[in-house]
Order: structure tokens, then sequence, then C-alpha cells
């Protein structure tokens, strides 16, 4: 029998092809069966409260929020002190033994002669406010048992004809600044704002208001503040209030580009008016159910904002955590169509998202231009 080679491989060659092709096959297979399993793990991830966020899952920090009812009654009447609103705040006594502390370490006169305690319009939160013998009144916050602000309730405290430079303002706010125990460097000076007789708010003035904010990186968390507000008359304190809102300090895993594409796609479900541009800041903001209103009560939302006197009971109002998140402000700014609208061109030109900067949910949003807002 004639050796045949080139028979000889074109068999070895059909087996290798066939033998290929079963490598393929399984391989498609096991494919098929991970891109199930992961799938399935994906459905299982999401509906757990997860997000994937670039190659990594983060939980979901946003919730839909719960509406809750306003009403426009008398104002003692709904910021009155109730047995329900007491179980989750501290006790008066607790909270008066905190003022007196408080008042010793600054050295203020701790004889407390009256009390005007109230809650919160939309929350049971209560502040236990106390006036001294020599007419200051201290507010503690109900629910963090903690220090809240101070006032200078004595008449005759301000003299428009004498200012003060900011260089002042700055030197006495860190005088009272220390006196409250704060320390170098926990809070930095942001914002110093003056009252004067030329309307200006920067520069010399009769009232100077100066801000600190703590520091995380690159940016500021507006929610954790310390505010002194100075008297020229006397070179003297007026207020001085604190704010802590704790910041989540999250890291920024979704990109610029993302956050807009993100925007974008979710200011469609409104699509009032063609995009113009955007602009984008990293900025640490308060979560909030603004943008989840504009989207699914979109009619509303707008027809409350632009009625004069629209009543309170028809408002549509949220309860949403108070949690503070880095997030990408994206601003769209839209094409100017609002002929002679004065009210509309002013609520609808410009709407602001935030997405955070982690999970790349919407997390809030405010009607206009919140970068330039901010940056006030």
């Amino acid at each position: 029998m004639e050796f045949n080679k080139n028979k000889i491989k074109t068999k070895i060659a059909i087996l290798k092809i066939k033998e290929e092709n079963d490598i393929v096959m399984e391989e498609k297979k096991t494919r098929n069966i991970l891109k199930t399993v992961v799938t399935a793990i994906a459905g299982i991830i999401l509906s757990a409260g997860f997000v994937f966020a670039g190659t990594a899952v983060y939980e979901r920090v946003w919730k839909t929020p719960e509406k809750i009812q306003l009403s426009s009654g008398d104002y003692e009447e709904i910021t009155k002190v109730t047995e329900e609103s007491k179980k989750e705040n501290i006790s008066e006594e607790d909270a008066k033994k905190v003022a007196i502390e408080k008042l010793n370490q600054i050295g203020f006169n701790s004889n407390i002669v009256s009390t005007n305690h109230f809650k919160e319009i939309d929350s049971t939160k209560i502040l236990y406010c106390f006036d001294t013998e020599d007419n200051y009144e201290i507010t503690i916050d109900g629910q963090t048992g903690e220090f809240s602000e101070i006032w200078d309730n004595n008449k005759n405290i301000q003299d428009t004809s004498k200012y003060m430079t900011e260089e002042q303002a700055k030197e006495l706010a860190n005088k009272y600044y220390k006196l409250f125990g704060y320390k170098e460097g926990e809070y930095e000076i942001t914002k110093v704002l003056s009252v004067n007789n030329e309307g200006k708010d920067r520069g010399p003035g009769f009232r100077i208001y100066v801000t600190y904010n703590k520091k995380y990186g690159d940016v500021y968390n507006p929610y954790e503040y310390i505010t002194v507000t100075l008297e020229s008359k006397n070179m003297k304190m007026a207020m001085f209030r604190v704010s802590n809102i704790p910041f989540d300090n999250n890291e920024t895993v979704i990109t610029e580009q993302d956050a807009i594409n993100i925007a974008l796609k979710e200011d469609k479900k409104v699509a009032k008016n063609k995009v113009k541009n955007t602009k984008t800041k990293l900025m640490v903001v308060k979560m909030n159910a603004d943008a989840y209103d504009r989207i699914n009560n979109t009619d509303k939302h707008y027809e409350a904002m632009q009625t004069p006197n629209y009543p309170v009971e028809e408002r549509t109002y949220y309860k949403v955590d108070d949690k503070i998140r880095k997030a990408w402000v994206v601003v769209i700014n839209y094409e100017d169509n609002f002929g002679d609208n004065v009210t509309k061109r002013y609520t609808e030109r410009a709407y602001s998202y935030f997405v955070d900067a982690t999970t790349g949910e919407i997390i809030g949003g405010h009607t206009m231009d919140y970068i330039y807002s901010e940056s006030r």
C-alpha cells in the first residue's frame, strides 16, 4: 500500500480543527455559565442595596425618601415639645447641665433664669434654649446633647457708625474660637462677610461674620462649621454657633465625565429645556430629595416654586437621612427660551445634580447653579 503523506496530513489537520472547535465550544459554555452566575450574583447584590462603581461593589447610600406632611398651622403648635419628641432627645435636666458646663468653660454667668425650648418643624429634634442672668441665650441640641449656639440678647450692642476691619474680625474671632475650646488647625477660616452702610458684603463693617470649616484633603465640609458674629461697638461676640454633621469622607471613584453622563441621562426624564452646556466641581454636599422630587413630581415641583404664597399643605416634603457626602456637582445650563417670564428664567435656567463620587447615584440636587451659589 502506498503511504500517502497528504492524506495523513489532512486527517491530522481535521482532527486539530475538531479539537480546537471542541475547546472553543467548551470555553463558550464555560463563559455562558459564568455569565449566568455573574448576572445572578449582580442581581442579588443590586437587590440587596449595593451598586457597581468601576471594578468594585459599594453599598447604596440613596434610599427612596419618605414623604412627610407639614401644616401651615400655628407656629407655636407645630414647634411645641411633645412627649413623643422627648423620647428621641436628652432630658431638659441633662441639657441644662451641658449648658451650665459650657457657660462656666467660657467664663460667662451660668445662672439660668428662664427657658424657651422648641421642636424643629420637620423633625423630632428639640432645641433646649436657656436664658442667663446677664441676658445671653444658650442652645443645646437635644439629639446630640452638644452645645449648639449662644446669643447676646442685650440691647444697644450695635453702632453702625463704627467699623472694624476684616483682619480685626479674624483676630477677635480666633480668640473666641480658642475660648470655646477648639484647637488650632481643627477648623479653618473659609469666609468673612461684612455688614456695612455701603451695602457691600466684603471689607470693613459694623458687624462681621467669620466662618470656619473642617477640611478633608482638598474639600471643606460646609456642614461642620463654626460661625462667630462680631459687633464693632464693643469689639465683642454677638453670636457663636457650631454645627457638626459628620462627613462620610467617601472616596472618589466616579470620574468627572461619568458624572456628567449620569446627570444628563437623569435629566432626560425631565427634558423641560434644551441643554446649553454643563460645568462640574467636586464638592461636599448634604443629601436631599430635590432631584428626586423634580423627576417624580415635575409639574408640582415647579408650580410650588413659581406660585406666590403656595399653600404649605400642598407642597411635597420628604424625610432624608442626614448624610454628608463627596459628590460631583453637575450644573446643567439650559437655552434661554423664557422670553419675558422672569420667574421661569430664575427657576428653570439651570439645575444642579449631586452625583455621589463613590457610587454614582443621584443623591440630591439644587435649583439653579449650586457651584456659583456656594462660592458667594
